[in-house]
């Protein structure tokens, strides 16, 4: 259940097994799905499921996050609550304009800080160069940069699309039964289960998946009783090169490795099941936080040197499992077992080929986005 070294990130670095490189032996990457392309409007599952969204924990999270909490929230998740005009959710869009405000104020301000370092640098090179002085105008150079792209975002807003992508810590919408009602609330991509403690939680090995071979142990409390439904679009890890070529590690090579993107085909959104957590303590916050299932990887994957991926479950599925019988756990397994035809094809990750290959789409509920030509070769 938990690490044995330091080291291991959540952040989904691919880790290297196997001998030393040098002596030629074939070396993998013990990898598993780290970041996806999920739903981030939570009215998409209400308008899919017929659920209901939890104001309350919506406008809480941007509350805490307005406070100083450690709340991180996709900036696609801000735009659906900026756009809508539901008198109830008021309070929230108030919150993340609140938010948009001081992040603006925030960047004219780095950018004030760093021009005015940069014409320092600047008048300090004119009158005798140093290497100091050129370290300091290549830096503020830099975070005025930085910062401008920042502010033209945040000016312009996130993309009028409906997805965005999220790594282990984002709070992101996911779909539950919570007493007794299908609900949409905002919940932590990282789980810290109800009986494990705070201080213990760095400790935890990739909390933010739960292994199909440790449902039944590890993951035991929450496979009996707590069930969601995240839908993704896509997700993310690395391969290495090597494996992509087909090819052995040449005596002295350094071990490199390519940001995947991972599409099914044909074209469908994925409803992924998760097993999430309530976390309550005396005077601390709670904290509501799921992980994504995983299971053995597909032979697809597997010959890029992929080990895991994310458990996909059939729309009609859906309702069963969020409604756990917890006295018939092989029906549980017999759900996680029913999957849909589908492959995976994977494409190289990039800012650019995701701008060509992913305009805004239409808000409808079949997110999917038809792929085009790329502009940049694999490898």
């Amino acid at each position: 259940m938990f690490k044995e070294a330091v080291g291991t990130g959540t952040k989904g670095r691919a880790a290297e097994s196997g001998r030393d490189t040098a002596a030629g032996a074939p070396i993998c990457f013990t990898a598993s799905m780290y970041s996806a392309h999920v739903w981030t409007d939570p009215k998409l599952y209400a308008s899919h499921f017929g659920a209901t969204l939890h104001h309350q924990a919506f406008v809480e999270s941007f509350a805490r996050r307005a406070a100083g909490g450690k709340v991180v929230l996709p900036p696609e998740l801000d735009q659906a609550f900026l756009e809508t005009q539901e008198p109830e959710l008021e309070a929230a869009r108030d919150l993340v304009i609140a938010h948009r405000l001081a992040q603006l104020r925030a960047a004219d301000e780095e950018i004030a800080s760093q021009s005015a370092r940069m014409a320092d640098a600047t008048q300090r090179l004119a009158a005798a160069p140093s290497k100091g002085a050129g370290h300091s105008l290549r830096m503020s150079a830099q975070k005025v940069a930085s910062a401008q792209r920042r502010r033209t975002l945040l000016v312009q807003g996130a993309e009028q699309t409906q997805v965005g992508r999220v790594f282990p810590g984002t709070y992101v919408p996911v779909l539950l039964v919570h007493e007794g009602r299908l609900t949409v609330r905002p919940m932590r991509y990282q789980c810290r289960p109800s009986h494990v403690e705070r201080r213990m939680e760095n400790l935890l090995d990739a909390p933010h998946h739960a292994r199909r071979d440790g449902l039944s142990g590890r993951w035991r409390r929450e496979f009996e009783h707590a069930h969601g439904i995240v839908a993704v679009e896509s997700f993310f890890d690395a391969a290495s090169l090597h494996r992509l070529r087909a090819r052995q590690v040449a005596p002295g090579e350094s071990l490199e490795a390519l940001e995947l993107e991972f599409l099914p085909t044909p074209p469908q959104t994925l409803y992924v099941p998760c097993l999430w957590a309530h976390w309550q303590r005396p005077e601390q916050p709670d904290l509501w936080s799921f992980a994504m299932i995983i299971d053995r990887a597909p032979s697809e994957l597997v010959a890029i040197g992929q080990q895991w991926c994310p458990i996909t479950i059939r729309q009609e599925n859906v309702q069963a499992w969020l409604t756990p019988d917890t006295s018939d756990l092989p029906a549980l397994h017999a759900l996680l077992d029913d999957r849909p035809a589908l492959r995976f094809k994977h494409l190289p990750s990039s800012p650019e080929r995701e701008r060509l290959a992913r305009p805004a789409p239409t808000k409808i509920i079949n997110l999917w986005r038809p792929s085009r030509p790329d502009t940049q070769s694999g490898t």
